[in-house]
């Protein structure tokens, strides 16, 4: 290409200078590269050649685009328009970002369950045990239904921390695991047989099974390290899955999460597998793999309804109830209520019991023909309850009996503490170092 006159890309230079003059227009009257002119603009080339008034004139944002002829900026629709535009950009961006955050944050979960899935090595399942069923015609079939909650089996409670009223850790929860596991077997399958035959087992689970990472829990936690906690209490969850498949013929582990698994600041109500909770329920069942009579159920959700036996259950871990006046029994008997009044329109049958945790403190709200089933937790206390407000509770778990004509006929608060637990665990004795994972 020939090098352009002095001259001439003066000329050019000039035509650039000028109010309005766009790029293409002067290559089109100096009949040259439109190339060309834009080295020139930008002084790529012809550096030499000075530009009118002393300097190059200044880049217009947006680019080069040719002028709207008919365009009046205070029409009311143009107006209009351009206000939508620029909210669908915000509402756009917004929500990509969060899109983005939620699929990595929920991407991780998800991958490390996949990578668990070739690690993890199953527990091996017991020989099932062989029951007596009665006479027929005397026998009551029902479903029984354990709780499993408020575990914080992370978590470290010395007792010069609380009044000497607690001391808490891992193995200490393992073995109010052993004897929530026994009492259930022992209440099921001697105190009520023959009269009772409980041929499936619900397993409740909803949520604050790991104390998490929030209010800096992980660095005071029993393995200091949140991978190797959610690792330990998955494995001690099949440990008590697999004790109890062989006394029954299904048994049914449905878990929700709580509030101290969630990994965001605030609880994101699309992110319920965001939460540490969610990897214990995958541990739990990857390690129950071959117990050929246990199922899971894993809902990307913070409540669920469930049909047992015939009758409709709701669960969720409840740190979405306010109280009022510090008083939670308030706000759980209206959202009993508000629930109620939603039952008419979901499958299956109508909603009676609604089941919750998060509050330590184990009671029963009843309304209209329906109940709220509050658990109570594994740990007594803890520095927090004791010097805050003086709190305590004696660990327990809900356990019950579901009849599809009468709903829950029997029910009592398992008393998880006793003297074993200075001796240690006798059954689940978990060593996430030596674990074959």
């Amino acid at each position: 290409m020939p090098r352009l006159k002095t001259e001439k890309v003066r000329r050019i230079k000039a035509d650039l200078c000028k109010p309005g003059a766009t790029q293409p227009q002067v290559a089109k009257k100096h009949r040259v590269s439109r190339s060309a002119v834009s080295d020139i603009a930008t002084e790529r080339t012809h550096k030499d050649v000075p530009w009118p008034d002393g300097g190059p004139p200044k880049k217009r944002s947006g680019g080069q685009r040719k002028p709207i002829t008919d365009y009046d900026p205070t029409n009311a629709r143009i107006l209009e328009l351009e206000a939508d535009i620029a909210h669908l950009t915000e509402e756009r961006n917004r929500e990509r970002r969060k899109a983005k955050a939620g699929a990595r944050d929920r991407g991780l979960f998800n991958a490390m369950a996949d990578v668990l899935s070739e690690k993890i090595v199953a527990v091996k399942p017991l020989p099932k045990v062989r029951r007596d069923v009665g006479k027929k015609g005397k026998v009551i079939e029902e479903h029984c239904v354990m709780h499993i909650s408020d575990g914080h089996h992370d978590q470290i409670v010395r007792p010069e921390e609380c009044g000497g009223l607690e001391q808490y850790d891992f193995p200490i929860s393992c073995c109010r695991a052993e004897r929530y596991v026994d009492r259930v077997i022992h209440w099921t399958q001697q105190t009520l047989h023959p009269q009772f035959c409980f041929t499936h087992l619900w397993v409740l689970a909803y949520g604050d099974h790991t104390s998490g990472e929030i209010h800096g829990h992980t660095q005071r936690s029993y393995f200091r390290n949140q991978f190797k906690n959610v690792m330990a209490i998955g494995k001690l969850h099949a440990l008590m899955y697999r004790d109890l498949a062989p006394h029954f013929d299904q048994v049914n582990v449905v878990y929700v999460p709580g509030n101290h698994g969630r990994r965001s600041k605030k609880k994101d109500y699309h992110g319920a597998h965001d939460n540490w909770d969610y990897l214990i329920a995958e541990l739990a069942r990857l390690y129950c793999a071959d117990v050929a009579n246990v199922e899971f159920v894993i809902p990307d959700a913070f409540s669920v309804n469930l049909d047992i036996g015939g009758v409709g259950f709701n669960i969720s871990h409840g740190d979405d109830v306010r109280g009022s006046l510090g008083i939670p029994y308030y706000g759980l008997q209206r959202r009993q209520r508000s629930l109620t009044a939603l039952g008419h329109t979901q499958d299956g049958p109508r909603t009676r019991y609604f089941c919750c945790g998060h509050f330590h403190k184990p009671g029963i709200v009843g309304d209209m023909d329906g109940e709220m089933l509050v658990n109570g937790p594994w740990v007594a206390t803890d520095a927090y309850s004791f010097n805050a407000f003086a709190g305590y509770t004696e660990p327990s778990q809900w356990l019950h009996g579901v009849n599809p004509k009468y709903g829950i006929t029997w029910r009592m608060a398992v008393n998880l503490r006793s003297e074993q637990e200075k001796k240690g665990p006798q059954r689940y004795v978990i060593d996430v170092d030596a674990d074959e994972v």
